[in-house]
């Protein structure tokens, strides 16, 4: 922030609601009152790319309230805007005025907001992006844009958000909106890892029900090149192919017969049918990133004919290389640039880890919480892939995490990036293990961690602590300004971080109809809290139940409180049908009705299950006098 700010001006910036917060802010001058029809000048020396930006940045403008028109000026350069009430432009001082320091570098950015309007001056076409998406959530917050100039640069050149399509995949309304969202923060890529939701023309019979089509791929790919985002495809190369060799067709290329996780490296069609698919899907991508994978390869030369090939080669490190490596020239060769998870390279000697080619980016994933610090273990690791000359993008995880374990990791990682290790930031939010593992929680409810990933891969530790993030998040998500209405959602959030989804429902349920814009986010977080809750009652009837087993089962059980339980377990059952149907209702937003219904009849009605063993046990105790009754709070 700016320094030798008086009082009022320090209580000014506090109350800005920005996310990511600007490096540096001074307020000085007469507020800007936008009205509802307002103009955008755009340089007449700006590109065609430029123009693009500042019409989508129109249209964005729009949705939010206040109408936008196009216009040309020759006064401003090639990468400047104004946002004016004005149908004329506006005098103004100082628009050949320099970008100073880091703001004048890549994505760098400065905004001055004026009564006459807000001039954007973006280093290059991204940073005009990022002054646009700065003045969008200052007009969110109006109705005035306080005189301010701010001046902003990123921390990382690539902020990076990872969607596992594994369980949970996205409908292309839906992701469309997560791009939409995320480019407001200032996120700029996103890896989708389709695994069986894309419909590989080269490999007919593997798609998912409901899987993306070519169409719709290129769909979501001209609107991510709108918003400036880029789309990073990732084909597993060799471990974590589940979706592939579980099918028959495919089961000769296992490294395993018995297991599906892992392609053999040396059958002579793998190397076939992933870079087919990897064809597949750099036909609508046009991104010079793809990641290849790499990762969970434990089975590595289980199979004779990789065990020998390994033998042949000086060990399963440099099979894993001679394979990885075809894969990547193969894209190389198509003007990509391949990312590689890169926990085989941890093993690996100096020679073997400089034997990969130098344009191979490795992604360096690290889950747990490291208490917000970088560890000796991901600084030795850094350091040496440093000394090697390897470009490194760190990987933390925002879901599944529990607590505040993703927040902790997050800032170990910003860490690591502040040291100077990283040119790149990814968050992952995993939906499954593995293929056909159990389903992990739906993205919709990791955006605390997306905001606070979001935050940090641009401003870095050096910004607003970790305190002051909770109202700007709620600001951001739902254009609420109520302190109240604040409280009460952010304690949802975080009792659901805590894993009291019960008492996290009673504080969602409340502002569904208060909030300015995500309502929908809103009411999907309640139903979500209120199907956990569920499961947390038949957690803890069975504890109930469990202590006093022996009793029960001998019918010796306390006849008021066994008959109390029984009231609440047929209470509980009673409300699930209304459960299930807010549930579905609320989930058809984000996903397809085949995974809605995998999940509930896989953790929920395992729930169901257990609910119906007590209801049966308890059949025997008399259920008490209505005024004794305890419902379930659902």
């Amino acid at each position: 922030m700016a320094q030798n700010l008086d009082s009022s001006a320090a209580a000014g910036i506090e109350h800005l609601r920005l996310l990511p917060f600007p490096r540096y802010v001074t307020l000085h001058g007469a507020p800007l009152r936008p009205a509802p029809s307002n103009y955008l000048y755009v340089s007449t020396e700006a590109t065609v790319a430029t123009r693009r930006r500042c019409y989508v940045l129109g249209q964005r403008l729009h949705e939010i309230g206040f109408r936008t028109t196009l216009d040309s000026s020759s006064r401003l350069s090639a990468a400047q805007a104004l946002f004016t009430p004005s149908a004329s432009f506006p005098k103004w001082e100082g628009l050949d005025r320099p970008l100073r320091a880091q703001s004048s570098g890549p994505e760098g950015y400065r905004l001055t907001a004026t009564a006459d309007g807000v001039l954007l001056h973006g280093a290059d076409d991204q940073g005009l992006q990022h002054a646009g998406a700065t003045l969008r959530q200052l007009l969110q917050d109006g109705p005035e844009i306080p005189g301010l100039e701010i001046e902003d640069f990123p921390l990382l050149s690539w902020r990076v958000m990872h969607l596992d399509f594994k369980g949970w995949p996205p409908t292309v309304a839906y992701l469309k909106q997560v791009m939409s969202a995320l480019v407001d923060l200032k996120v700029n890529a996103l890896i989708l890892e389709y695994e069986a939701h894309y419909n590989f023309p080269s490999q007919p019979g593997l798609a998912s029900e409901n899987a993306f089509t070519a169409t719709e791929a290129t769909e979501l790919e001209v609107h991510a090149q709108d918003l400036g985002v880029t789309l990073i495809p990732l084909v597993p190369c060799l471990g974590n192919a589940g979706h592939v060799l579980r099918l028959p067709a495919y089961a000769a290329l296992r490294e395993h017969p018995q297991y599906t996780q892992q392609y053999c490296p040396v059958h002579p069609e793998t190397l076939g049918v992933v870079t087919a698919m990897m064809e597949d899907l750099t036909a609508v991508h046009h991104s010079k990133y793809f990641h290849i994978g790499g990762d969970d390869n434990r089975l590595l030369g289980t199979n004779a004919a990789s065990e020998a090939r390994a033998k042949q080669l000086g060990g399963r490190a440099a099979l894993f290389l001679d394979y990885v490596g075809k894969v990547c020239r193969y894209l190389m060769a198509g003007g990509r640039q391949p990312l590689l998870w890169d926990d085989m390279f941890r093993k690996m000697s100096d020679a073997q880890v400089r034997w990969l080619p130098p344009e191979v980016i490795l992604t360096f994933w690290q889950y747990e919480g490291q208490g917000g610090r970088a560890t000796p273990a991901i600084l030795a690791n850094l350091d040496r892939y440093k000394r090697l000359g390897r470009r490194v993008w760190g990987a933390a995880t925002r879901t599944p995490t529990v607590r505040y374990d993703s927040f902790d990791n997050i800032d170990a990682w910003t860490e690591a990036a502040e040291m100077g290790y990283l040119e790149g930031l990814i968050t992952t939010a995993r939906t499954r293990d593995h293929t056909c593992g159990a389903l992990y929680a739906p993205p919709e409810i990791a955006w605390p961690g997306a905001f606070y990933a979001a935050e940090r891969m641009w401003s870095g530790r050096k910004g607003l602590s970790r305190e002051q993030f909770p109202q700007r998040f709620v600001t951001r998500l739902f254009g609420t300004k109520d302190p109240a209405v604040h409280s009460r959602l952010w304690a949802g959030f975080d009792l659901l971080l805590r894993e009291h989804p019960r008492r996290a429902r009673e504080f969602f349920a409340q502002d569904i109809r208060r909030v300015g814009r995500n309502a929908a986010t809103l009411a999907f977080m309640e139903s979500w809290s209120v199907v956990n809750a569920f499961k947390e009652y038949v957690g803890e009837f069975e504890a109930e139940v469990s202590g006093d087993y022996a009793n029960l089962v001998a019918g010796n059980g306390d006849p008021f409180h066994s008959g109390r339980l029984r009231f609440r377990v047929q209470d509980l059952k009673s409300k699930l049908p209304g459960i299930i149907g807010s549930f579905q209702k609320q989930a058809q937003r984000l996903t397809n009705a085949a995974q809605v219904q995998e999940y509930l009849e896989s953790s929920v009605a395992h729930s169901y299950k257990k609910l119906e063993e007590m209801a049966t046990l308890l059949a025997r105790y008399p259920l008490p006098p209505e005024e004794w009754q305890q419902h379930v709070n659902l």
